[in-house]
């Protein structure tokens, strides 16, 4: 079972965020600079905690992995809205379904991360507490998502309906007869 990253458990977020961002700009190299930093930030904070150049190099490593898949789902995030945009689907429908899938592959990480939890022998209580949380909050995704689909029918009905009514009453001002006007709609709309 590996420890946990002396920088997550021993510096404050703040300076984490900092080392955070420049390993991102640094393209995650220069390890030995990024460290030499880190150390003096941290002095310069008045604490005692001394990060070595390994400890830097393994957060790094596991930051840039989690980074990199941030990554890839805004990428794939952007395909989804291109992708909906396209089909001209209504633009809110786009971000809620990519803000819906991107929750999924979240809760998913979530569940993964506490299993592994769960296995490093973390507090029993906590785990039950944040697994009912993540079972809440796929429930509460399920129930969203419905919400959307049927959203998404009763906006195809009403373009439905307004296209048959433009029809309708062009054909009207031509002289169609009743019969032909119920038939239209009974096709348009399914009346």
């Amino acid at each position: 079972m590996a420890r946990r990253s002396r920088i997550k458990t021993e510096v404050p977020r703040e300076i984490q965020d900092e080392f955070n961002a420049r390993l991102v700009a640094g393209g995650f190299s220069d390890y030995e600079g990024l460290t030499d930093w880190l150390n003096e930030r941290l002095a310069e904070e008045g604490l005692s905690v001394r990060i070595s150049k390994t400890s830097a190099f393994r957060y790094g490593a596991e930051f840039q992995e989690q980074f990199e898949r941030d990554m890839a789902e805004q990428r794939q995030l952007y395909q989804i809205a291109k992708t909906s945009m396209a089909d001209n689907q209504d633009p809110e429908g786009v971000v809620r379904e990519a803000t819906i899938r991107t929750m999924q592959t979240r809760l998913l990480r979530l569940s993964i991360a506490l299993r592994d939890a769960e296995e490093a022998g973390d507090d029993p209580h906590l785990l039950a507490e944040t697994s009912s949380k993540i079972a809440k909050a796929i429930a509460d995704l399920g129930r969203t998502d419905i919400m959307s689909q049927k959203y998404k029918a009763e906006i195809r009905r009403q373009v439905r309906q307004e296209a048959a009514e433009e029809l309708t009453q062009e054909l009207k001002n031509d002289g169609i007869s009743a019969e032909l006007e119920a038939s239209i709609k009974r096709i348009l709309i399914g009346k």
